[in-house]
């Protein structure tokens, strides 16, 4: 019998929540050996390396939209578990009720599976928790030095938002309630800045600005360790969303004992005990959030124990390390599932477990991207196809040119010998004129991809 149960993990990037998730789960489940591979790289690895399909034992699809493509493919050879984290279009993702098993990230989106007719025999409930070794409280002398390198004021008050922008589909995240409440509360209190994390924000942040509104902005943090950092620097957080999975910016900030406020989304409606861990404040008030925050804005010490039990609350309930063990049984369910569809005996996944003694835990940090399934004569492509992914993401759907830039930059020094970093630069960087000249001097011919079996 093998030794781990051999899971590919597919995010929609390796670089953001859903990439964090799939990170969680390989982290703390130390009877899995995990690949984790993002919806644009296998496409390009499957399609290089067909055979390589057929290296894994069980398929988890963390980005209900990748599931899309590939889905159907997978099923012929392993059991599929599909994600349900929240809905704004349900053609796009209404795919995912061909899982074997389905994960939904709150009882919430649960629900929502049941009045769409799934069968609730194959939902479990596994909320996207927090890694609290990393997202933790900060001491005075952190605080101070992440505001001295964000050049945020000592004394000022500082609220935070982080997030991409193209994950605001019908302004779900309720930007219009944020940016009106902000604008608000600048007036009535002196020494307001607003930290925001995330691509895709220039005229969210531009307009804030223009109302006199002292804005800082970091558009892209590649690292969680850097990202906790950014939490060390607020006072609150704000989360104004009228439709959320997580939200997972909550289960950090509360982590990081950041006072928090929070419409009644995802998670918050079971973890939040408004005026005890976080407030809740309803959807598109934007007084509530106002008066609230003034409440608490020169009272460090309620703030304090806000944070405290928030911390408290993440440690008991919402760690990673606690809820990404439940996967466990959802894999156990699509193994039952698709016994009858693929002919196989039964995995045995209590055996896995057994073996994956407290001794064998990764050692790695979530900053690891494990990939047990790939030949590592790959690994390096595989690293540098997600980056490049990534940064063509944040050109066409954030215009972060720059940053973008920089990220393949970084990739051709590590991969000088590839034609693919150059080859995105020149697509996108370069004058149409310039690009239609080089594709006069080729033949025409591009190399075809192979077929996948089956």
């Amino acid at each position: 019998m093998k030794s781990r149960l051999r899971v590919l993990l597919v995010p929609d990037s390796v670089y953001w929540v859903t990439g964090t998730i799939a990170k969680s789960t390989a982290r703390f489940n130390p009877w899995i050996e995990a690949t984790i591979a993002s919806g644009p790289v296998i496409d390009q690895i499957f399609s290089e390396q067909p055979e390589l399909i057929r290296n894994f034992d069980l398929v988890h699809f963390v980005c209900p939209y990748a599931s899309k493509q590939w889905l159907a493919r997978f099923r012929d050879f392993v059991p599929c578990v599909t994600s349900h984290h929240h809905v704004t279009d349900w053609e796009a993702v209404s795919h995912n009720l061909e899982g074997d098993a389905i994960v939904a990230v709150s009882p919430e989106w649960e629900e929502d599976l049941r009045t769409r007719g799934a069968d609730m025999s194959r939902v479990f409930c596994v909320p996207s928790g927090v890694d609290a070794d990393i997202f933790k409280p900060a001491s005075e002398a952190e605080r101070a030095a992440v505001r001295t390198r964000l050049k945020i004021p000592t004394g000022a008050t500082v609220v935070g938002f982080f997030g991409k922008n193209s994950s605001n589909d019908d302004d779900r995240k309720g930007l219009d309630v944020f940016a009106e409440a902000i604008i608000k509360l600048n007036k009535r209190t002196q020494g307001l800045c607003v930290l925001i994390v995330g691509p895709g924000w220039k005229n969210l942040v531009g307009g804030l600005r223009a109302s006199g509104v002292r804005c800082f902005w970091r558009p892209f943090i590649t690292e969680q360790n850097e990202l906790a950092k950014m939490y060390h620097a607020l006072d609150f957080y704000w989360v104004t969303a009228r439709i959320e999975g997580g939200p997972v910016t909550l289960l950090e900030g509360m982590s990081s004992e950041v006072c928090c406020l929070t419409t009644r989304v995802g998670i918050a409606r079971e973890i939040v005990r408004d005026g005890e861990n976080a407030l809740l404040v309803p959807f598109n008030d934007v007084s509530g959030f106002v008066e609230r925050t003034l409440a608490l804005a020169a009272d460090a010490d309620a703030r304090a124990h806000l944070g405290k039990k928030a911390r408290q609350t993440i440690l008991e309930t919402m760690h990673a390390g606690i809820t990404s063990q439940r996967v466990r049984n959802v894999y156990a369910k699509a193994f039952d599932v698709a016994r009858e569809r693929l002919g196989e005996s039964a995995i045995e996944l209590s055996d896995f477990a057994e073996r994956a003694s407290t001794a064998d835990r990764m050692t790695e940090t979530s900053e690891a991207i494990p990939l047990w399934g790939f030949p590592s004569q790959i690994h390096a492509r595989v690293r540098m196809l997600e980056a490049l992914a990534w940064s063509e993401h944040l050109i066409l759907y954030h215009q972060q040119r720059a940053v973008a830039l920089k990220l393949i930059l970084q990739q051709w020094m590590r991969n000088p010998f590839s034609l693919l970093p150059p080859r995105i630069i020149l697509r996108r960087f370069m004058p149409v004129r310039i690009v239609q000249a080089v594709v006069r001097l080729k033949n025409g011919r591009q190399p075809k991809l192979k077929e996948l079996p089956g």
